[in-house]
Formats: C-alpha cells, structure tokens, sequence
C-alpha cells in the first residue's frame, strides 16, 4: 500500500499551502541526509520531497485526491511527480541559504537528489535522456522581481502512438536477443596484459532490456520523437546574466528517464540602471539650488520611486543609499542596495533677476568678474 503523502508530512487533509510549506521545511530539516547520518534519513528524505512536489502543486494534488494514494502512485512516475520541480528554488523561497556551499551549509542540493532518485538495478534500467540548454531574455525589472516565462523548446519526446515502447499498437514488446533483458552487454578483448572485460549499453535496446516484436511506424521502434513544445518557467528573483536555470525532467526523452532542461539568462541592458552585484546604480539631477541648499528630490527605484533627502553643499559625484531597494540575492538571503550618484546640473539659461542675484552672492565672494557684461540673452 501506498504511503499518505498527508501522513508523509504530518498535515491534514484540507490543509493549507502555509501549512504544507511549514512541515516540509521543518522535516527537510530534520531529514537532510547531510545533517542526519541514520540509515532511514535518506529514504525519509526522498519520501518528504515526494510528498511536497505533489502537495505543493495545486494540480497535481487535484489528482492526488481524486485518484488517492494507490491509483496516484500506479498513474504517475517518479519522473512526473518531480518533473519541472525545482530543488533550489524550493529551498531558496523558503529562505533557506542554497549558496555555492549548498543547503544551509551541507552538500550541493541538485547532487544530494541526483544520488537518491537516481539508485537502482545495474541492469535494465535504459538510457537517461539527454539535457537540452535554452536561453532566456530578461528584463531587469524580471531579473530583479522574477517573473513567469514561456520557452518553445526542441527537444526529443515520447512517442505518442506507442507510448515509448517502440512497438507497432497490438504487438507485443519483448526480451531483447543481445542482452538477454540485462540492458549490457560484456565486450572481451585481448591486450598485452590479458583479457580486459568492459561493460557498455547494449546497443540493440539502448538498456532498457526489451526490444519491439513490430516497430511502430511512427518512430521506427525508437519510442522518441522530435517535438516542439511550450514550458512555463518561473524565473526566481535576482537573477543575472549567466546564471543558469536547471529543470529536473523536461530535457529529451529517454528509454529510461528524460534528461534535464538547463537555461541560461541574459539581462537586457535597463536605461536607467547598472547592476553591480546586488546593488542597483542609477544617477539623478539636481537643480544648482537644491545641491546648494538642500531638499528632497525623487528617485526612481525599480518598483516605482521614492524620496530621497539632499543635503546642503552636494557635489556633483556624491552618492547616497536606498536601503534594501537593490537585487534580491541569488541563492542567498537578504536584499541589496540602490546606490544613487548626484548629477548638478547648471542652468544653461538665466533671467535678468537670477543672474543679479548670482552677480551678488559672487560679489560676496570677493569675485570681480561678477562685474562683467550678462553673457545670457
């Protein structure tokens, strides 16, 4: 019998996605295979993910109660429960630190799931699909704030008139002849040392172990084929030129599982700021007088602007800060800053009124060419 994925995590039935959310971040934890060295942690571990791709997701758990624990496990794989599901985000939205280092400090997330769903028998177990790289343009404002992207991708899929199974519909699929259903084949070749053994795929089933009685017509007995389809990604905030995305299971199909979708982000250049780390530069304007005198002038900031004090005696070249009005910090916790340099600008025209005033102050100064003729017409 099936495990509850609600028992999994400790929640009821009708509870809420706040809910779910807490359990799991409270068993991921506690299960970490990284921070508990039991022998059931691992497996433990897996289960809580399990339970939370599906739980997590309002479509996926729509199936989940309709079809209940049972029927659910017998309609969907391992491969469709956490297709699209994004490991590091999950952590980082969670605000867990998912730096470099890895998960709060432990092992590197992507490879600590890599090595729990990726066990099992030597033999039979196919081919794993290959990944497929995309690329995306951002705006900065998406960079900064995420965003929800549709991508058309080329990739390899499963054949739809034979479900993957290479067989023409009514023939049946069968032992592969070369491997005997072992999905490897020995090569023995003579050296000057000896007889040397390798083990490859084997070529004729591509490792699954089975090979069709009748090849269907439409992907030759492959059980791929080519197509386009349409992913929704969501972008996670604070993206940045280069960062690359990873998508667990929607690369090319394999015979035995698909292969990973990774995509690479490209930030356009914003016209009014620069990005440097996870600060955002821009530069205002301020009148001669306002520098002089001080006062308050707006400032755009990336979600709208705000009001930013100008002390009397600014320079041209000064900065001040906007506290927590940068990047959200990529795989880490916390915002960054915006930095905004002052720009005085000079008047280019003057009235008779303004440039007397400016001939007095001048005069003030002790300077003698105040006295000279108006040069502004």
């Amino acid at each position: 019998m099936a495990k509850d994925f609600y028992d999994v995590l400790g929640v009821k039935k009708g509870a809420s996605l706040d809910e779910i959310k807490q359990a799991y971040r409270k068993l991921a934890l506690q299960y970490h295979p990284d921070r508990n060295k039991s022998k059931e942690a691992e497996e433990k571990f897996k289960e809580i993910n399990e339970a939370y791709a599906v739980l997590s997701n309002p479509e996926k758990r729509k199936q989940y109660d309709a079809y209940g624990p049972d029927q659910f496990n017998q309609r969907f794989s391992e491969e469709d429960i956490f297709r699209g599901f994004d490991f590091q985000n999950i952590f980082r939205n969670m605000g867990f630190d998912v730096g470099d280092q890895g998960f709060s400090g432990f092992g590197n997330i992507d490879d600590i799931f890599d090595n729990l769903f990726n066990r099992g028998s030597q033999y039979g177990q196919g081919t794993r699909g290959n990944d497929i790289l995309a690329r995306i343009r951002l705006s900065m404002l998406e960079a900064v704030n995420g965003a929800t992207k549709t991508l058309t991708i080329k990739h390899i899929a499963q054949c739809d008139r034979c479900a993957g199974t290479g067989a023409e519909p009514g023939s049946k699929v069968i032992t592969c002849p070369t491997c005997n259903g072992r999905g490897q084949v020995a090569n023995a070749r003579r050296t000057p040392f000896g007889v040397m053994q390798t083990i490859t795929t084997c070529p004729t089933c591509g490792g699954s172990g089975k090979v069709p009685e009748k090849k269907c017509r439409k992907c030759g007995g492959t059980g791929r084929i080519q197509k386009d389809d349409s992913v929704e990604v969501e972008i996670p905030k604070g993206v940045d030129t280069g960062t690359r995305l990873r998508l667990r299971g929607l690369g090319d199909y394999g015979t035995s599982r698909r292969g990973d979708l990774y995509i690479d982000v490209e930030v356009e250049p914003d016209p009014r700021f620069k990005r440097k780390g996870d600060d955002l530069v821009t530069t205002i304007h301020v009148p001669f007088y306002t520098a002089i005198l001080g006062g308050t002038i707006e400032a755009p900031t990336i979600d709208g602007s705000e009001s930013v004090k100008i002390s009397p005696g600014t320079q041209s070249g000064d900065t001040a800060v906007i506290k927590g009005k940068g990047v959200p910090r990529f795989n880490r916790a916390g915002v960054g800053d915006e930095i905004i340099r002052i720009q005085v600008d000079l008047p280019k025209k003057m009235t008779q009124e303004q440039e007397d005033l400016i001939r007095k102050y001048a005069e003030t100064e002790g300077d003698s060419s105040s006295k000279k003729k108006r040069f502004w017409k």
